[in-house]
């Protein structure tokens, strides 16, 4: 009797002992392969963002993310997609880009799609990320999705505008007429902006012109509501800045629907115009011997 009892103590040990042994086998053995997948991914880049504006790409459907790397080996970063219930998704953008360590940012300039605008002209932008595919050096391509800062200033500037340009778009359309010289060689001409459905007095309350020309109003009181002239000239003659300027014939006028909100909006320039302008610069710009 006490042989069997002893016979079955024993057995009894060998099971708890195998089965305990088979419990942390398995847990280390998961343990082992988080830490393998983990060192074959390499270390999670530690990036963080920020959504900017830049003059030299200032456009709708375009911010720049500016990416800072605080770990200690490059990462490159080789897709980037905004996030935002804001902005209708584009999928990932395809990048080739390599951020050092430090405290300087590099620019991705990424595009978003149309807006979604719920206030208007008046809506904000929600708390938003932006998607990158990032591996550090060694590593391999790892997903990360990067929190922008909230409130996001330049992400409601974009919005505005984009909402801004819906609401225009549906109410007005405006057009530049041509442009007449002056006996001083500088150029005339009236832009007029007119409701898409009659009965509205839309006004055009001012105007602004790019880095190389002058786009400045010249309030009459004879002309009709809705009409402004301008008057147009040359800004800068220096070959550096002629050949730099990224948007010549980037004009904007400001637009009052009739509730005394200015909203901003491109002023179109069609071939003839800028044909006009340009022998105007070569003109205005012949005795002139600067690099401004």
């Amino acid at each position: 009797m006490r042989r069997l009892r002893f016979v079955l103590a024993l057995v009894v040990t060998v099971l708890l002992a195998a089965i305990a042994a088979t419990i942390v086998a398995l847990a280390t053995g998961d343990d082992d392969e988080v830490a393998s997948g983990e060192a074959a991914a390499g270390p999670v880049p530690d990036l963080s963002a920020t959504a900017e504006i830049r003059r030299s790409f200032n456009r709708s459907g375009l911010v720049v993310i500016a990416v800072t790397n605080h770990g200690a080996e490059p990462v490159t970063v080789t897709s980037a997609e905004l996030l935002s219930d804001s902005f209708a998704a584009t999928g990932p953008q395809p990048f080739d880009a390599t951020i050092p360590p430090g405290e300087t940012p590099r620019d991705l300039q990424v595009e978003y799609g149309p807006a979604s605008c719920p206030d208007g002209i008046d809506s904000t932008t929600p708390a938003s990320r932006v998607s990158l595919v990032a591996r550090a050096e060694g590593g391999a391509d790892q997903v990360l999705a990067v929190d922008l800062p909230y409130p996001n200033g330049t992400l409601d500037r974009l919005l505005r505008a984009d909402c801004g340009a819906q609401v225009l778009a549906e109410s007005v359309t405006l057009t530049m007429g041509p442009l007449a010289s002056n006996a001083d060689g500088t150029l005339t001409g009236v832009l007029t902006v007119t409701p898409v459905v009659p009965g509205s007095t839309p006004i055009i309350t001012d105007t602004r012109g790019s880095v190389l020309f002058e786009v400045a109003p010249q309030p009459d009181p004879a002309t009709p509501p809705g009409q402004l002239h301008v008057r147009s000239d040359v800004q800068r003659c220096g070959g550096h800045a002629i050949g730099d300027a990224k948007r010549p014939y980037g004009f904007t006028a400001w637009i009052d629907l009739g509730d005394g909100q200015e909203i901003p909006t491109a002023i179109p320039v069609d071939d003839d115009q800028r044909a006009a302008l340009d022998a105007m610069q070569a003109v205005r710009c012949a005795d002139r011997n600067d690099e401004s």
